[in-house]
């Protein structure tokens, strides 16, 4: 679910300026990590819309991008941007693809060789739904209450993750348990905010939801190895 990840290929980001707000911990915590684990099980796919807005200190207005996504266990996940481009990305756990219909160009990476997509699409796999032992061995984990509020904030422990990033901050739905905004910060001044409306649980996706055929006036780009590029109606 820590979507931001799979939307910033570098998500280098400014420290909020908003509190937590007040520290849930103890058998409280435990007690919430619980109930978010039995809503979550049945789960296999979820579909919503989404808005990101992408801030840079080198860059004088923000970049705001808006679109829809589709996620289905164990690897499939397909988000398409209407704004300000319209652009398709496919995942299904071998391969990354992002297609650009207007331009009719196409990039093809290996996930092998795509590290931070290969995180996001894995904990966008867990989520909030993973133990928190399990959390915790991958980040430092927190959780607030505020404004009605719950926040989950993850610090990761991985020194190769955390050049990257330096928080992640999930705002969870009071009733659902949900995602409903999420905040990744990092060290160079860069802030990504990516919020969710709309949101289905187990929806009846088309059969080619996560499909992405190209045609041959498409041109691939194709990365992970020499002279890989080509034309390619697959």
């Amino acid at each position: 679910m820590i979507l931001a990840l799979l939307l910033s290929p570098r998500p280098n980001l400014a420290v909020e300026t908003v509190p937590d707000g007040t520290m849930i911990s103890g058998a409280e915590r435990d007690r919430w990590f619980e109930e978010v684990r039995e809503r979550q099980k049945g789960i296999i796919g979820v579909s919503a819309t989404v808005v990101q807005r992408k801030r840079d200190p080198l860059l004088k207005n923000e970049a705001v991008s808006r679109g829809t996504v589709s996620f289905r266990k164990p690897a499939s996940l397909r988000w398409e941007v209407e704004s300000p481009e319209r652009c398709i990305v496919v995942m299904d756990g071998r391969t990354v693809t992002t297609y650009y219909p207007k331009r009719k160009e196409a990039e093809r990476r290996d996930m092998q060789d795509d590290f931070a997509a290969r995180a996001a699409l894995g904990l966008f796999e867990s989520g909030i739904s993973a133990s928190l032992p399990e959390l915790e061995r991958r980040f430092h984990v927190d959780l607030f209450r505020s404004d009605n509020q719950v926040i989950l904030r993850l610090i990761p422990r991985s020194k190769m993750l955390s050049r990257a990033v330096a928080s992640i901050r999930i705002q969870e739905d009071p009733g659902e348990g949900s995602p409903r905004r999420i905040v990744v910060e990092g060290a160079r001044g860069d802030r990504t905010e990516t919020t969710f409306s709309g949101v289905t649980l187990n929806p009846d996706f088309p059969p080619d939801t996560f499909a992405l055929r190209l045609g041959p006036e498409v041109r691939v780009t194709e990365t992970g190895g020499p002279d890989r590029n080509r034309n390619d109606g697959h």
